[in-house]
């Protein structure tokens, strides 16, 4: 096996299923199979799941250590177009530009995630940077800087939904922890714009209630997922029953010391200030 960052990786590695993803020996045959297979899937789609990423026995004690955090949830309101850009009113009225969709969701931010935590140690885990940069061709990848936004626990409660939208970074990486009763399904149009055309006709049917190249897809607690969303539309539904939809977002980003402005602290977390207690 490689080597591994003896700080975080004995706990990291026990709760992966590293004999199916042999993400901690990337110069080794199986790790480099593993990685050309992921990139050959990525590219078909934008979306790549890999199932049973976590262990069983992972999956049950993740599930509870997020849960456990549901008291420092922020809850985020909002209303917005795909881009996440202002209304331009000088264009007609059904334009994708001012086309309103809801998102409305909680997040447990990276300071309020315990040091020690089994979240943290698999996003800190050295050998899950290499794996993630390897499968998006990336020469090296950086965890975020920012104490708030490097980690954070996407919480779906009954009737909440992530609307749609295009990212403004070209990839998102989540670990499913915890499914719904019922909907919270991940839908998306793979590559329905491109840096050469919005395509806003595709874009305005979609949001007409279209279903042209729309994919569907229900992570399974224990699932890694690499998703290019810059060009590829998406959303997450509403989901119904008591059990909530816990996915971790795990940020890698391309530049080193990339963080958050104040404001926007502000608008997804509710403040500026950084908990000590955890950070």
């Amino acid at each position: 096996m490689g080597t591994q960052d003896v700080s975080v990786s004995p706990t990291a590695a026990s709760l992966i299923d590293l004999a199916t993803y042999p993400i901690d020996d990337l110069d080794g045959p199986e790790g480099q199979a593993l990685v050309e297979s992921c990139r050959l899937r990525l590219a078909r789609s934008g979306a790549l799941d890999l199932p049973g990423f976590l262990r069983p026995d992972a999956i049950t004690l993740l599930a509870e250590e997020a849960n456990g955090l549901e008291d420092h949830t922020h809850q985020y309101a909002t209303e917005h177009n795909v881009y996440f850009d202002p209304p331009d009113h000088t264009l007609p009225p059904d334009h994708p530009r001012r086309h309103r969709v809801r998102t409305n969701k909680g997040n447990v931010p990276y300071d309020l995630i315990p040091r020690g935590s089994l979240l943290r140690a698999i996003y800190e885990w050295d050998a899950v940077l290499a794996f993630v940069a390897a499968v998006l061709g990336e020469p090296r990848l950086y965890r975020h800087q920012d104490p708030m936004a490097a980690l954070n626990i996407n919480v779906h409660a009954e009737g909440q939904e992530l609307g749609w939208h295009f990212d403004r970074t070209d990839f998102a990486i989540t670990l499913s922890l915890q499914q719904c009763e019922a909907g919270g399904t991940f839908e998306f149009v793979p590559n329905l714009r491109s840096a050469d055309d919005e395509n806003y006709p595709a874009v305005a049917a979609i949001l007409a209630g279209g279903t042209e190249g729309l994919c569907r897809t229900d992570a399974a607690p224990g699932t890694l997922t690499l998703f290019r969303g810059h060009f590829s539309l998406h959303r997450v539904t509403p989901g119904t029953g008591p059990r909530k939809r816990l996915m971790a977002a795990l940020s890698y980003v391309r530049e080193p010391n990339v963080t958050f402005s104040a404001y926007a602290r502000q608008l997804f977390y509710g403040r500026e200030t950084v908990h000590a207690e955890f950070a």
